[in-house]
């Protein structure tokens, strides 16, 4: 089976699992093959330490209170020595190895401390016996009368630390201590470790299962959502939850959901919106041309002129269709220049001018020239539709007034009209594509608008009343000319 075909909860659950078997093994290894060394190694680093704890306090008035407390708590065995062999301390313990203080071997350590930087360590296998009394004796049958005590092989950890005093005075560290064997100890490790691993291995499948669950459920609820919204069906609600990741991807399918259902709802209301645009101007020019055809006389200029604005009609809402889908699909030629935006408005203006015939009243109002560095198509684009949006909802005697003011090194656009308005729970919709006014329309003038303006680096808005009509605005970074 391909790990693609493996669902996520079996997948955690084998890792989860395999990671307790690492761990067991670890634990096995260190408690069984390497208990030994571990434990030789902690020995020698505690001895080591105690050594050199009494060799900081060999000036101390409570040296002896340091060495009867290491020497109880440790079952060490301490022999503090002069120069000239005489026994200055000595802590002895029963069960600890002991030594012979008049042995010459003594003065043998002495000098691999001092060779090996001050202190020595060793450990070494010795035999010896235990009497009754615990003491620790040289093995030699010859000193027992009667029964020989048993002999014993054991390991001991020597540490020598030569240790020289404030006036000058050297003196010789000996602790010993019996490295007890741990045979016994490790086969009760094992036990209590084979039950523990048991255990262990038990809990850590149970806990996977559990784990994995809670971590896939949520997202197998996604998934299942997802399909619901592969089907078409946007009233698909993902629920996350069970950690922040999650929770965040089902909040992001959410808003695309809603999204995804606001666009299908428009596309539903352009089927309707488009099909009535388009509807309008070609039934004025068929029933116009068979009337032209069939009546004698009605073959007139006002009639022809009628055709000829309906299909003016016809062909920029067709138009307005296109160049919307060449921005927002990103195939439109973008090229920037420096060209005088106050020039292009004032244009735009009189061409309004013209068409209205007297119907609007249109004005343009400027201070002083301003240059910008942007698409001359897609800003003049931009303007036109303000301008004509404004005057499409004003109706009939319109007032629709074009400024321009600069500030704080910006230049700005504003097409005031004085139609009915815009209410506010639709002036956020109003940019959308398809978005119809309360007009009418195709409602493609001011998606135009806000593709052109962004792509050139601008920002819009708009403000509005109802009853006292609307502003519109767009805002472009200056340039020198």
């Amino acid at each position: 089976m391909t790990s693609d075909k493996i669902s996520i909860r079996w997948k955690l659950c084998s890792y989860f699992i395999i990671f307790s078997v690492l761990l067991l093994l670890v634990l096995w290894l260190l408690q069984t093959v390497l208990l030994d060394s571990i434990y030789a190694l902690y020995t020698k680093n505690t001895m080591e330490g105690h050594s050199k704890t009494i060799a900081e306090n060999i000036n101390n008035p409570e040296l002896n209170s340091l060495l009867i407390s290491i020497s109880q708590e440790n079952e060490i065995s301490i022999y503090l020595l002069s120069e000239d062999g005489i026994l200055k301390s000595a802590m002895e313990r029963s069960t600890s190895v002991r030594i012979d203080k008049a042995s010459p071997e003594i003065y043998e350590y002495w000098d691999l401390a001092a060779q090996n930087g001050g202190t020595y360590m060793t450990e070494v296998e010795a035999t010896g016996v235990f009497t009754d009394s615990g003491v620790f004796l040289e093995y030699d049958p010859s000193h027992f009368v009667g029964k020989v005590p048993e002999k014993n092989s054991y390991h001991s950890l020597i540490v020598a630390t030569e240790i020289v005093s404030e006036s000058g005075e050297r003196s010789l560290l000996m602790m010993l201590s019996r490295m007890e064997p741990i045979s016994s100890m490790g086969e009760v490790l094992r036990i209590i470790l084979t039950v523990a691993s048991i255990f262990a291995l038990f809990t850590g499948v149970v806990i996977a299962f559990i784990a994995s669950k809670s971590v896939t459920k949520p997202i197998s609820n996604l998934s299942d959502s997802a399909i619901q919204l592969a089907t078409g069906d946007y009233g698909a609600v993902f629920e996350g939850g069970g950690c922040r990741e999650i929770t965040q991807l089902s909040e992001t399918l959410n808003n695309t959901t809603q999204k995804l259902r606001k666009t299908d709802k428009l596309r539903k209301e352009l089927l309707a919106n488009v099909s009535h645009d388009l509807r309008t101007p070609l039934t004025m020019i068929g029933g116009y041309g068979e009337m032209m055809r069939d009546i004698p006389g009605e073959n007139n200029a006002e009639n022809i002129q009628i055709i000829i604005d309906e299909t003016k009609r016809l062909t920029k809402l067709v138009n307005d269709a296109l160049d919307l889908s060449k921005l927002q699909s990103g195939t439109f030629n973008f090229h920037p220049i420096i060209f005088c935006i106050t020039d292009e408005a004032s244009d735009i203006v009189t061409q309004f001018e013209k068409l209205s015939a007297g119907k609007s009243r249109i004005s343009f109002e400027s201070s002083c020239d301003a240059y910008i560095n942007a698409d001359e198509v897609l800003v003049s684009e931009a303007i036109y539709n303000l301008v004509n949006n404004a005057v499409t909802h004003s109706g009939e005697d319109s007032i629709v007034s074009v400024s321009q003011k600069i500030s704080n090194g910006r230049v700005r656009i504003t097409v005031t009209d004085n139609g009915r308005g815009i209410p506010d729970d639709q002036l956020d919709d109003i940019w959308e594509r398809y978005q119809k006014g309360m007009g009418g329309g195709a409602g493609l003038g001011l998606a135009i608008v806000s593709t052109a303006v962004k792509m050139c680096g601008g920002t819009y808005g708009v403000k509005s009343k109802i009853g006292e009509g609307s502003e519109f605005w767009i805002e472009f970074p200056l340039c020198e000319e």
